[in-house]
């Protein structure tokens, strides 16, 4: 097996390098809850390895800039490269999703005095500051940065959450809203169930649209690609 160079930042990156025996990583920042990888991991300016063969592009699916990042190294390095993003999540009959294309579009939809659940990230939330709600935010630990927004709080919380224990929250902070964008994957799937068992209104922000090219939703179709080259 040749190197493969992989743009990290998504669960998909993490279970590629595990089938992968030499691969090196890059992340577009250090990780909040380090992992031990398998494999070499870069930070910074992209440095693609002499000896790669490919590089495959998979960070979050809404993080377009690292996308747009990768594909140019393998450009400037002249091998094959891979996106890898996952399938987003669709609505079903009984949910109540209102799709947004940036996070400021927020404050268009959702009510004055409405309680919102976001897990937008502390790098969204000051494009909430039109918003005049009550806004709840998600983070993984806490930090000494106070809360960007005129009215709420951080809540500390780490999951994987399932169905039931994201109801009881729902209820207990009385939430009408939840913001997030439309990153797909089961991770966030139990809070969206349980926004609709409760009938809540969830307002879903796009993806940036990442860079053209050669792309797959899953290992499986990026390890046959590999396999190809």
């Amino acid at each position: 097996m040749h190197t493969v160079f992989i743009i990290g930042g998504s669960a998909e990156a993490w279970r590629l390098a595990r089938a992968l025996p030499e691969a090196v990583v890059w992340l577009p920042e250090a990780e909040r809850v380090p992992r031990a990888w398998p494999c070499p991991v870069q930070t910074g300016d992209i440095q693609v390895p002499a000896a790669a063969a490919a590089v495959v592009v998979a960070p979050h699916p809404c993080d377009a800039r690292a996308a747009c990042l990768g594909v140019a190294a393998a450009r400037r390095a002249g091998v094959p490269c891979l996106q890898v993003q996952r399938r987003g999540w669709s609505a079903g009959r009984n949910d109540r999703w209102t799709f947004l294309r940036l996070e400021a579009d927020a404050a268009q939809v959702i009510e004055p005095g409405a309680r919102v659940l976001t897990t937008l990230g502390r790098g969204g939330l000051p494009k909430l500051a039109a918003l005049n709600a009550h806004v709840l935010a998600r983070r993984l630990r806490p930090d000494d940065g106070n809360f960007p927004l005129k009215y709420g709080r951080f809540i500390d919380a780490r999951g994987p959450f399932h169905r039931a224990q994201e109801q009881r929250f729902l209820r207990k902070e009385r939430i009408d809203w939840l913001l997030l964008r439309n990153a797909g994957g089961p991770g966030g799937r139990p809070k969206l169930d349980a926004a609709r068992d409760l009938g809540l209104r969830v307002a879903m922000v796009a993806r940036s649209p990442w860079p053209g090219g050669a792309r797959v939703g899953t290992i499986q179709e990026a390890l046959r690609w590999l396999d190809q080259i």
